[in-house]
């Protein structure tokens, strides 16, 4: 069976700035950190880690909400979009921490957990 190389980017909105993570799976995987274009740090990421991240890619289920009525004094503390790409295939993903914290079906659960991976790789974070 071929393989194709997948690439995950995360981008992360937090209230005092901005944290992308780029990974990249295919014979040599490895982890960039960067803050506003600026490349903090990258480095090599183990098999177990590349297992870990193929397991949560695996078990990606699209979160469909409903419109909830939020406060409108509540205003996102963070926001994320994730992008998961390979030859066969390429899904984008944007939430903010109400939606998450608004839905009562955990129908973000399996996104959060790969955005939550991809974050815990970072180390030095």
């Amino acid at each position: 069976m071929k393989t194709y190389p997948i690439a995950i980017e995360l981008t992360v909105w937090f209230d005092l700035g901005l944290n992308q993570y780029e990974l990249v799976i295919d014979e040599e995987p490895k982890i960039s950190i960067k803050r506003t274009d600026d490349v903090l740090h990258s480095r090599s990421l183990s098999a177990s880690e590349v297992d870990m991240l193929i397991e949560a890619i695996g078990i990606i289920k699209v979160p469909v909400t409903e419109e909830s009525k939020g406060d409108p004094s509540n205003k996102a503390s963070s926001s994320y979009e994730l992008i998961i790409e390979s030859a066969h295939f390429s899904l984008e993903f944007n939430w903010e921490n109400l939606d998450v914290e608004a839905s009562h079906s955990d129908a973000f659960g399996s996104v959060v957990k790969l955005a939550s991976l991809v974050q815990s790789l970072d180390l030095d974070h």
